[in-house]
């Protein structure tokens, strides 16, 4: 007599209907085509706006802003190609991709996984070179010309490519699936997606009642990636620190200082929201499984969607926090939301230089 997982899994081998499709639901499905295309039309709007309405004293850090609007449609472009879902149960965390072009080539949609994951160190790097933009205008204004050196310009591009590419790397080499991962996976995919986990893209991490070799290469993955991240995360938090440790003694007009302030609490914002919808969510996906815990296909709606949002509402943040572009912002779409505006000792020209 079977037992009732043996019978779930000679069903499963036994079907022809299984397939590498995998259908989560609505909201999966369709949230990131639609946080895609929001992307666009911010991010286009945001690009169109720094291109007219930076003021000169920017010089060429107005081409690094557009350069992250650009980013930020390129990565909206590949999550809507390379449709992600998540998964944990068990021993074991994954990724694969869930429908479109790559879902049915095991090989190439692995591949298309790892680039997808490429692209979310990409945004760390790209967080990274905000904030070293933002220091450098707060407490060492005398180097504001190397964001207009090509070779410092290139050496940051170089910096956030090698991040990425370490990244890639570490998923590609270190959390491939064997059979003996996928085998954890049967049931589960069997149950919540009626899909033949041997035929999806997939990678991810074992952690505990496996063989030693790919516990240990799985979690080698996991603990790169995750010091990525720690970094990111000490190296926001030493600038940010940094800022407010110098406004604290720092000699300056109260108008000045007031503006380092204002500053400040938009850099503050601009780390919260890349954490909160998109790193805390991924996070957690990866590291439940280590306490025991099942989010099964939870992961799809609390890490998956949320990072999708994070391109279209990047933008949005940066425009709103600065005064000239929110002005361009409501004068094109709500011109009735607009106060007629007054000279402003806070945000005269010379000072607009330190934004």
């Amino acid at each position: 007599m079977l037992s009732s997982e043996a019978e779930i899994l000679y069903e499963f081998f036994q079907s022809d209907q299984l397939s590498g499709m995998i259908y989560v639901g609505f909201l999966h499905h369709w949230a990131p085509i639609m946080f895609g295309i929001l992307s666009y039309i911010c991010n286009s709007i945001f690009v169109y706006i720094v291109l007219k309405k930076t003021r000169s004293s920017f010089g060429a850090y107005k081409y690094m802003l557009m350069s992250f609007g650009i980013f930020d449609i390129m990565y909206s472009t590949v999550d809507m190609v390379v449709a992600m879902g998540s998964h944990s149960e068990g021993n074991t965390f994954c990724l694969f991709v869930s429908h479109g072009p790559f879902a049915e080539d095991p090989e190439m949609g692995f591949a298309a996984l790892c680039v997808r994951c490429m692209f979310f160190s990409l945004s760390y790097g790209v967080l990274e070179v905000h904030f070293i933009y933002r220091y450098v205008a707060l407490c060492r204004p005398q180097w504001i010309p190397a964001f207009a050196d090509p070779k410092w310009i290139t050496a940051m591009a170089l910096g956030v490519m090698g991040q990425g590419i370490v990244w890639f790397c570490s998923v590609y080499f270190c959390m491939w699936s064997d059979d003996e991962m996928r085998s954890y996976l049967e049931v589960p995919f069997r149950r919540d997606y009626n899909a033949d986990v041997y035929k999806v893209p997939i990678l991810g991490s074992t952690y505990w009642g496996a063989s030693t070799g790919l516990i240990a290469r799985t979690s080698a993955g996991i603990v790169i990636i995750s010091i990525i991240s720690c970094w990111t995360i000490y190296f926001c938090i030493w600038i940010g620190w940094t800022i407010h440790s110098k406004l604290s003694v720092v000699e300056m007009s109260k108008t000045t200082k007031k503006m380092h302030r204002n500053l400040l609490k938009a850099l503050a914002i601009q780390t919260f929201i890349p954490f909160a919808i998109s790193y805390i969510p991924c996070v957690f996906a990866w590291t439940v499984p280590l306490i025991h815990v099942d989010s099964k296909s939870l992961n799809n709606y609390t890490a998956v969607i949320a990072v999708a949002a994070f391109p279209f509402i990047d933008p949005l943040a940066i425009i709103l926090l600065l005064p000239d572009y929110r002005n361009a912002f409501f004068k094109i779409f709500a011109p009735c939301m607009l106060r007629p505006s007054k000279t402003n000792p806070e945000t005269t020209a010379g000072e607009s230089s330190k934004i």
